[in-house]
């Protein structure tokens, strides 16, 4: 008996190991879970195609001839499938993921401190205000060496990368200061870089708020900006999304929320099965029922169509500037185990109306990235009539306007690029090297003084006319028929730049703001309508 029991038992923990080989083949070759962004699982079953690329990479790992760094080819593979998807679908290798987190929840990891090339030199401009670094250093701080490598010809290239590291480690740098070297010892720390740029009031009642990215902390920035700016009086919005590419979907739904009643549609998405999902807005919006202006051109994208999107369909502010860029597709952030991630498009998002703003595109398509350039050659920036409009994609919003899918949002307002007032020759060139040079050298000749200036006297009552003049002299091509608004403009430019030197961005946009033809044009409406 004993005996048979025995061959029972065998037959037992043979059949176990079966059962355990059968089912180890099938979790660990057929099926697998993912996580995405938000640690919801995913779950994967795999074809025979997909085990074929599966042995593939195990024969080449362990029978290929010649060493092979597999990682870089499987890299390299998924980097090539990706790009046969859709235009947004993308691969995020696990060297740039870390990268990517710190972008998303808006910090990063440095000194905080913004510097200059000149010739051979790092001139400190100014320092991030939100940096414990910020009282080490003065404007016009030269960098002469970082942690004893000598900033030269030959290393000024690499400076960044000395520079920033791991938050807590320590950089010493020697700096020239009012031509005396000095020792710093600087602490890298996590600097919060916030997503809104600049609030402030454009007038009594008209605020301002620029909102550069979709971060984590965006909602909150922008609800306290406009919770302190009603404090000031604010009864009318200019809300700047120009150039803002995006980011978090939910970040821009709770934004929209700011500004629609409850229950109404901010957004829905559709999957490839077609199942939607309805974002709608709740009761605890701080600024409903007002006058609202939302600034766009053909830089803003995906979260800023979506705000802009739901305002304009429900007939809850006024769409100001030019065609935006036209990204209806949804990605979901995807990890594929080793820290590498996909961002994989899952869903396609409409507005209320039910149009799609995602703008027309083929797979693997090499032209989808020459919109701007094929905009610029239509004459679609300098006129309204040459934005291409779809009658199949005509929808009516509740109040009865007509607002069109098919790519983008088309502003109800519509500010062509040329009327800034200024020169082609300047819009094209007045950002770069050769004009922003002479201004910092200004700058730096003066910087005693100009450091004992506040930001908002800067702005207010500095008078720049003695430089702008010396630097009109060297640009030769002024429109005879506009030169004197040319050169007005240009001043409000060297006022701008030498502001973004001193004080930041925010300054910066600040003062240029003031001939902002799309601010202006938002100001104008803003006054009709109290009327």
């Amino acid at each position: 008996m004993q005996k048979y029991l025995k061959i029972f038992n065998i037959i037992l923990v043979a059949l176990a190991m079966v059962m355990f080989f059968v089912i180890g083949f099938h979790v660990g070759k057929k099926y697998d879970i993912a996580l995405d962004e938000n640690d919801d699982y995913i779950t994967i079953t795999y074809s025979t195609n997909e085990q074929k690329m599966r042995r593939l990479m195990n024969l080449i790992d362990n029978y290929y001839i010649d060493s092979l760094n597999t990682d870089a080819l499987i890299d390299k593979t998924i980097n090539f499938v990706t790009q046969n998807l859709d235009p947004h679908s993308s691969y995020i290798p696990k060297t740039i993921s870390p990268l990517k987190k710190q972008e998303f929840e808006g910090y990063y990891e440095g000194l905080g401190i913004n510097y200059l090339k000149i010739n051979d030199s790092l001139i400190i401009t100014h320092t991030n205000p939100y940096s414990p670094n910020k009282d080490l250093f003065k404007l016009s701080d030269r960098i002469l060496s970082v942690n004893n490598i000598k900033i030269d010809s030959s290393t000024i290239d690499s400076a960044f990368n000395y520079i920033r590291g791991k938050a807590g480690t320590t950089v010493n740098l020697t700096l020239l200061r009012n031509q005396e070297k000095i020792n710093v010892a600087a602490k890298r720390t996590r600097i919060q870089h916030p997503s809104v740029s600049q609030y402030y009031m454009i007038s009594n009642n008209l605020g301002y708020i620029k909102l550069n990215k979709f971060i984590e902390t965006s909602a909150k920035e922008v609800n306290e900006a406009i919770l302190n700016l009603k404090k000031q009086g604010m009864t009318s919005l200019v809300f700047d999304l120009r150039n803002n590419p995006g980011g978090l979907l939910d970040i821009a739904q709770e934004i929209a929320d700011e500004f629609l009643k409850k229950d109404q549609l901010i957004v829905y998405t559709k999957d490839k099965e077609g199942k939607k999902q309805l974002k709608y807005a709740t009761e605890k919006g701080v600024f409903e029922d007002k006058p609202l202006y939302i600034l766009l051109n053909e830089g803003s994208a995906s979260a800023s169509e979506i705000i802009a999107g739901a305002i304009q369909d429900q007939d809850a502010g006024t769409i100001i500037g030019r065609r935006s860029y036209g990204k209806g597709l949804v990605q979901k952030e995807i990890s594929l185990g080793d820290g590498s991630k996909i961002r994989l498009t899952t869903a396609k998002y409409y507005t209320p109306t039910g149009r799609s703003i995602q703008k027309p595109y083929t797979i693997n398509d090499k032209n989808y990235n020459n919109d701007l350039r094929n905009r610029i050659s239509s004459g679609e920036l300098y006129s309204l009539d040459s934005i291409k409009k779809i009658d199949s994609l005509k929808f009516k919003t509740p109040k009865g306007k007509i607002v069109y899918g098919g790519g983008g949002i088309i502003p109800d307002n519509f500010i062509p690029l040329d009327t800034i007032g200024i020169d082609r020759w300047f819009y094209d060139h007045g950002y770069n090297y050769n004009i922003e040079k002479p201004i910092f050298e200004f700058v730096d000749r003066n910087h005693s003084k100009l450091q004992k200036i506040t930001k908002e006297d800067f702005i207010k009552f500095y008078n720049v006319s003695e430089l702008s003049n010396e630097l009109a002299k060297g640009i030769k091509i002024w429109n005879p028929k506009n030169k004197e608004k040319e050169l007005e403009n240009f001043s409000v430019f060297i006022k701008a730049t030498m502001a973004k030197f001193l004080f930041g961005e925010d300054a910066y946009n600040q003062v240029w703001n003031s001939i902002d033809p799309m601010i202006i044009k938002a100001k104008e409406l803003d006054k009709t309508a109290k009327k």
